[in-house]
């Protein structure tokens, strides 16, 4: 699976709602289907009134979104201060 930034803007009552979201699929036709299930199913936007400005794959670092990061969280580098070495008495 990769990463994918989909930016767009669908209507929202009397107003038009832009969004940035980011998804994890296989493809940018995947990521199209998982933005217009995603945005049905929470807003009652049909997937003729979403429209996709731009579809960009990205790299998962820079994602806030918190099932990117729960996904690609084994692929990130673990910063040297975080790791602790055992010590012999913990061993025993």
């Amino acid at each position: 699976m990769k990463a994918y930034r989909v930016v767009g803007k669908f209507p929202n009552g009397k107003t038009i709602q832009p969004f940035l979201q980011d998804i994890m699929a296989n493809d940018e036709e995947d990521a199209k289907h998982r933005l217009f299930s995603t945005l049905g199913s929470r807003h009652r936007v049909t997937r003729r009134s979403i429209t996709i400005d731009s579809i960009e794959q990205i790299d998962p670092s820079i994602s806030k979104e918190a099932k990117v990061i729960s996904a690609f969280r084994n692929d990130r580098e673990i910063p040297s201060q975080v790791v602790t070495e055992t010590t012999s008495s913990e061993e025993e």
